[in-house]
């Protein structure tokens, strides 16, 4: 056993050292690139705390600095031909080659272990006989998010994998050659062996028609499978960016829209990725050849092309007609189904309201009514959808009647063979599928227009990019806070939430919060966190402005606690450790014992790995809360912040973590923001905050000593301890006043 641990020591410390040599080896390129990588966002950014950094790693950390890279096998005799810089794996861990110099036989390389560059011989480097190479190269092309999400925005994947698309063509344009060939063989068979009874060439003619069979759904097989392989790549990786962009958006943006709306938009962008990867992009193929079709239509019958042509401007009519109302009952539909969304994601989320308030029935009949609308506007889009299908298949079938009557009349007249009509009937239709396939499409269009400008709303709005010029990460927090002059409110037309608030917080000072509901406590945090953003004034930490910080490094070393905290579906280690996944179960253990949830998850019988459920639902809400102090303290984080983080808790569980608040705020700034004010006797300063401004500061005993507004909630907290003479219950009365959190005479 003792040998496993230290084997699992040993790889966890190659690992590391990998790792670090792989993130050395990145920061030295970009400054050969003259570009800023700091290895800590870097690090956060990728994500990867459990294995060593590989070859996919490198290149994709690399790729989101805007770097263009291919992982090699070389001979190392041939190394000297490579471009400088590149990333090499030698030795167990990463290298970067700077130059090549051919008079001294030696190379000059930067390693990534020891972060120093060294001169290695040419002769030492021979020893090995192949190399594992990454070339680099700085991309010149523009980044997805910095174009207008649009049509144009998909250009760039488009770009990207040009070589697939390549492919895609080449059986295309085999397809389209067996097409342009067939007629001309139905045309020969008809007139030289049925018309002339030719009998001689009908062999070879029927070999030709078997093997144009055989071909033709082979190559429409192979266009299926490359067409396939390079949709679901794109798709992935579409998908991934939404996603990225939308978890990487301001908080200010998900409290000023409903859940089931974001979600609904953001599931619109499924019909966009079928749209721009599904039946247009071979449209677009097959149209290129109707140039081709028809030059050789005009050269069997000019009369008989230009009606085909004339069919085409009656179908472009025709659409452009019926687009307008068309694209009004999409958007009306689309905005039912969206509707339907928020309502049903509100319903799952607070079922349990509507339960306890017996409200089942009004919801029912909201559904109802949401529900008809939703059918009827789809009904109504899917009768005009059949409509303009009706219309043009009948636009069709007319032209069909007048291109045989036409084509009869000039075989009759001797102008056009019976298998020149054919051919020119069969050429006609792989020239008229496309165009009504075009029409499809065009509503197909629209549909996709709508929700590209409904996605559009999610994609424009700018994330909170962890990764910008002139942001940095600071080595080390101390947790010195001040807010100098901050003005802020919610929203334009909102009353200000903090009014010109100067505030000073000492590294390793514990502050309380407390006042009237909406006096700006929780506000304060929020901007220190930098969820939200001050109209005027500066925030800063450690004297360094937050603009200037990377808000993830500066959120992974501050801890929240929320009156309600949320556990994700999984086990209470996976919840526990979510922000450090790297911790060990030491670690976790300690984090957990601070939290007083140690002894209950000991209890449980699954321990550490017990599932929570979905929102921890198969916890109690004070365990959850536990959970959530625990998870908050697993980075050992330099601020803490905790929002009424103990008034969910049974007085016994509260009076736990307040006996645990010297070792959890030791060598930490601590906030804490209470309502019942037992939980902020020990702080070493307390503001009273009304209206947005501090009306009161002080510790505990002066503020008491004050008369003021905490004085007089004090004393209405601790009305229940006052001795009562000639009360029989006098000792009980004091306890259920405890239970309700209004006892503040007990100690750390």
């Amino acid at each position: 056993m003792q040998q496993e641990q230290q084997q699992e020591q040993q790889d966890t410390a190659l690992n590391q050292l990998k790792t670090q040599s792989a993130v050395s080896c990145l920061v030295r390129v970009g400054q050969l690139f003259d570009i800023a990588i700091d290895a800590q966002q870097l690090q956060h950014r990728h994500g990867n705390y459990e294995s060593a950094y590989d070859e996919l790693d490198i290149a994709r950390c690399a790729g989101r600095y805007g770097f263009k890279s291919k992982w090699q096998t070389i001979e190392t005799k041939t190394l000297e031909k490579i471009p400088v810089p590149a990333i090499l794996y030698w030795q167990g861990h990463y290298w970067v080659l700077e130059k090549n110099d051919a008079e001294s036989s030696s190379w000059q390389l930067f390693n990534g272990k020891t972060q120093q560059t060294v001169n290695i011989s040419v002769k030492a480097l021979l020893i090995i006989e192949k190399l594992q190479v990454m070339l680099l190269n700085k991309s010149d092309v523009v980044k997805v998010n910095a174009l207008p999400f649009g049509f144009q925005w998909f250009w760039q994947f488009i770009k990207k994998y040009r070589k697939q698309f390549r492919d895609v063509m080449i059986v295309s344009i085999c397809l389209q050659l067996f097409a342009l060939v067939t007629p001309f063989l139905f045309q020969t068979v008809i007139d030289k062996v049925l018309v002339s009874r030719g009998l001689s060439s009908l062999h070879i003619l029927a070999i030709g028609l078997l093997s144009l069979a055989l071909f033709e759904p082979i190559f429409t097989f192979i266009r299926s499978i490359v067409f396939s392989h390079l949709a679901s790549r794109v798709n992935s990786e579409l998908t991934s960016y939404v996603y990225q962009h939308l978890i990487g958006l301001p908080l200010a943006f998900f409290r000023t829209r409903q859940t089931g709306e974001i979600i609904a938009r953001i599931r619109e962008m499924d019909q966009v990725r079928s749209f721009m990867t599904g039946t247009a992009l071979t449209l677009v193929l097959d149209l290129l050849f109707v140039g081709v079709f028809m030059a050789v239509m005009f050269s069997y019958a000019p009369l008989l092309a230009w009606l085909v042509i004339g069919s085409f401007v009656i179908y472009a009519g025709f659409w452009l007609c019926i687009t307008p109302s068309l694209r009004q009952r999409v958007q009306r539909q689309y905005e039912k189904n969206a509707d339907n969304t928020a309502f049903l994601t509100e319903t799952v989320t607070g079922i349990e309201t509507i339960k306890t308030s017996a409200t089942e029935s009004q919801f029912n009949k909201q559904w109802d009514e949401k529900l008809a609308n939703y059918v009827k506007s789809a009904f109504s889009t899917s009768l005009l959808g059949n409509i303009a299908g009706q219309g043009i298949g009948l636009i069709q079938k007319l032209f069909s009647a007048l291109l045989l009557w036409f084509g009869v009349k000039l075989v009759l007249e001797g102008k056009l063979t019976v298998g020149e009509l054919v051919a020119f009937n069969m050429l006609a239709g792989h020239v008229t599928m496309p165009v009504l396939r075009l029409a499809q499409v065009w509503q197909e269009f629209q549909q996709a227009s709508i929700s590209l400008r409904r996605v559009g709303d999610i994609m424009h709005h700018p994330a909170e990019n962890n990764i910008q010029a002139g942001k940095t990460s600071q080595p080390t927090i101390e947790g010195e806070i001040e807010l100098r002059k901050v003005t802020f409110r919610y929203h334009d037309d909102a009353p200000e939430a903090l009014r010109r608030l100067d505030l000073k917080v000492k590294a390793g000072q514990m502050i309380g919060l407390t006042g009237r509901s909406g006096s700006g406590k929780s506000t304060i945090t929020k901007l220190v966190q930098r969820l939200y953003v001050p109209q005027s004034g500066q925030v800063l930490v450690d004297g360094m402005d937050l603009a200037l910080i990377d808000p993830a490094l500066l959120r992974q070393n501050t801890g929240v606690v929320l009156q309600e905290s949320f556990l994700f579906n999984g086990t209470i280690r996976e919840n526990i450790v979510i922000s450090n996944p790297s911790a060990t179960e030491e670690d976790m253990i300690n984090a957990a014992k601070l939290a007083g949830a140690h002894e209950f998850i000991g209890e449980l019988q699954g321990g550490y790995d017990t599932p929570v459920g979905e929102r921890g639902g198969n916890l109690s809400g004070g365990q959850r809360q536990r959970v959530a102090i625990a998870r908050a303290l697993i980075n050992d984080p330099k601020i803490l912040i905790m929002d009424e983080a103990t008034s969910a808790l049974d007085y016994e569980s509260e009076q736990t973590i307040l006996a645990n608040m010297p070792a959890i705020a030791k060598e930490r700034t601590v906030i804490v923001i209470a309502h019942r004010l037992n939980a902020l006797q020990h702080c070493d300063n307390i503001l009273v905050l009304d209206k947005g401004e501090i009306a009161e500061q002080g510790t505990h005993r002066e503020l008491v000593k004050s008369d003021g507004h905490y004085a007089e909630l004090w004393k209405l907290q601790t009305a229940g301890n006052q001795p009562k003479p000639n009360t029989a219950n006098n000792q009980s009365t004091a306890t259920q006043a405890s239970a309700f959190g209004l006892n503040a005479s007990f100690k750390f």
